[in-house]
């Protein structure tokens, strides 16, 4: 979100961790115990019913709107406009009930697909933990019982080795087990919670469609992504209303007259506002095209430092269960395998610039990862992750900010909405990816 706020200082930090956002994904360790409970026919039945509901709201949208078409033909009065005008709010509603019931189903569906897979590997590693002697603990940990080796005998020390590298080969399947239902668990909660806030809605607004459009790609994406073909960018959190419908109102002198001075100000002085990165996006806005704007997600991390650091440690965080899933479904299979993963939408604010600050203000990012492992030369599997980190905003505005503009005094996020509002200016996305790059731990 774009701001006019005055600027921060670069050197302090915010009074909050600026990526603990509440709709940033939330991960949950997941025990054995749990994912043995999870039963794959549960999510299945889930699904299935709000499949039902779903048809059922079709249906009933099919009904209310015959009756709209035939309506004024059999009743025309002060009545039966007013009963046009409460069918019309049922159709809108039965509609984003059709679309989000129908989310919620194919949501339910692939965490069922994602939970069979986790439990594939938690039953292999089970498996294996038998036909070892081997103790796999609630947490996932492994522990090998203590065995009676013959002090002398030159066979103790091949044991003692064997036992440790089944221990090890046990620990990769049931961390692969345990953090692939984690991964399943943090994104279908995040699905659903944007379903959730969806079917709040009662208005077939432009926002509206857009979240209904979201959450029926991202319900279906969800497949792909717990199966690990990847090359799906889950959807990015519902944006705000900013300053809500665009041109419905008239445009004032006032308006026109603003939109003139921002515009002065951001072609000829562009560290007025923040730096040409943020005179840049204000032209945009100016512009009234409301077009995706690209974001150079390299620069910005190169500028907001804390950021990249951020990212590394996610990454840092996650490889070792990632590696985890892509060695046991390697040995599962037995060929090359390819996994592409995703940290999920996290919320951050780019208080380490000035120009970023006024131009994003607060964005998401997700970065993906793609997990490859081959054969090496000597035949033990080779690890390769290829990274890319993505970045989404919508440049809207608040309406309790100002900030003083030379030759202005305080302008408002509230002055700059209403360009929005009365059609001289639009609102816009912006976003883009970094370059791929290979970890290196």
């Amino acid at each position: 979100m774009a701001t006019l706020e005055e600027r921060p200082d670069p050197t302090e930090r915010p009074d909050k961790d600026p990526h603990k956002h509440p709709d940033a994904v939330r991960r949950e360790d997941i025990t054995v115990s749990e994912l043995d409970d999870v039963r794959p026919q549960t999510w299945e039945r889930a699904g299935d019913e709000w499949d039902d509901l779903a048809v059922a709201a079709r249906k009933a949208r099919t009904h209310v709107e015959n009756v709209l078409d035939k309506l004024p033909l059999v009743w025309q009065s002060e009545a039966s406009m007013q009963a046009r005008v409460q069918l019309l709010s049922l159709y809108q509603e039965l509609t984003i009930a059709k679309h989000e019931s129908k989310a919620a189903a194919d949501t339910l569906s692939a965490a069922r697909h994602g939970f069979k897979l986790a439990s594939t590997w938690l039953d292999e590693a089970k498996d294996l933990a038998k036909e070892k002697r081997l103790t796999l603990h609630d947490d996932g940990s492994v522990s090998v019982p203590d065995r009676d080796y013959p002090p002398n005998d030159p066979d103790s020390a091949g044991a003692a080795r064997l036992d440790q590298e089944n221990a090890e080969s046990l620990r990769t399947r049931a961390a692969a087990a345990l953090g692939y239902a984690g991964d399943v668990n943090e994104h279908v909660g995040y699905e659903l919670e944007r379903v959730k806030k969806a079917v709040e809605f009662s208005v077939l607004d432009e926002r509206t469609r857009e979240a209904l459009k979201q959450d029926t790609a991202g319900a279906k994406d969800l497949n792909r992504v717990f199966s690990g073909r990847g090359g799906v960018l889950l959807p990015p959190p519902l944006r705000d209303e900013g300053a809500g419908d665009y041109d419905t109102r008239e445009a004032t002198d006032e308006d026109r007259a603003i939109k003139n001075k921002m515009g002065f100000f951001a072609m000829g002085s562009p560290g007025v506002l923040g730096g040409p990165i943020s005179a840049k996006h204000m032209l945009h806005y100016l512009s009234n095209t409301g077009e995706p704007l690209d974001i150079d997600v390299d620069s910005m991390m190169d500028d907001l430092p804390d950021m990249n650091r951020n990212v590394e440690a996610q990454l840092k965080e996650n490889t070792p269960a990632w590696e985890a899933q892509a060695l046991a479904e390697y040995e599962r299979t037995g060929k090359p395998v390819k996994m592409v993963q995703q940290t999920g939408w996290q919320g951050w604010t780019a208080t380490q610039d000035p120009d970023w600050y006024h131009a994003v203000g607060s964005f998401h990012y997700n970065t993906v990862a793609q997990v490859e492992v081959v054969p090496g030369p000597d035949g033990e599997p080779k690890t390769t992750i290829k990274y890319q980190t993505h970045v989404y905003d919508r440049y809207n505005w608040d309406a309790e900010k100002t900030t003083p503009v030379p030759a202005m005094g305080n302008v408002s996020d509230a002055e700059m909405a209403r360009l929005h509002q009365s059609g001289q200016a639009k609102e816009y996305d912006m976003g883009g990816q970094s370059e791929v790059r290979t970890w290196n731990g």
